[in-house]
């Protein structure tokens, strides 16, 4: 298995998760799909997606990327809190979606561990 790059992949978050906030979703889009290459199991990417979904007023899409990060892992928080607050057609009218950017996968926190990095 190929080793996932997480310091790129989360430079990419970052800048994906600016241009969300700076409501620039084609170029976050694009950073995303870059993302994808990296790792296309990635919960935060899907999440990101999802949450430029859901700016765009499109739910059913916003929901299909928050099901799929959860699909991925399903210990990734801001995925799950996003479907709760979506599932009842509350998208965008309660509070702001949580992007996640900074919030690490099981995957990466596993291999934290296995490395002895984790910090807790």
């Amino acid at each position: 298995m190929e080793e996932i790059n997480y310091d790129q992949l989360h430079k990419y978050l970052h800048e994906a998760e600016r241009l969300i906030k700076e409501l620039h979703f084609m170029a976050a889009k694009e950073i995303l799909v870059k993302s994808l290459l990296i790792n296309d199991r990635s919960p935060q990417v899907h999440n990101l997606f999802g949450v430029i979904y859901e700016y765009q007023g499109n739910r059913e899409m916003a929901m299909r990327h928050y099901r799929a990060a959860n699909v991925f892992d399903g210990t990734y928080r801001p995925a799950i809190e996003n479907m709760i607050r979506c599932s009842d057609n509350n998208c965008h009218t309660q509070r702001h979606p949580n992007f996640g950017a900074d919030e690490l996968s099981f995957e990466e926190r596993r291999q934290q561990v296995q490395n002895g990095d984790h910090h807790g």
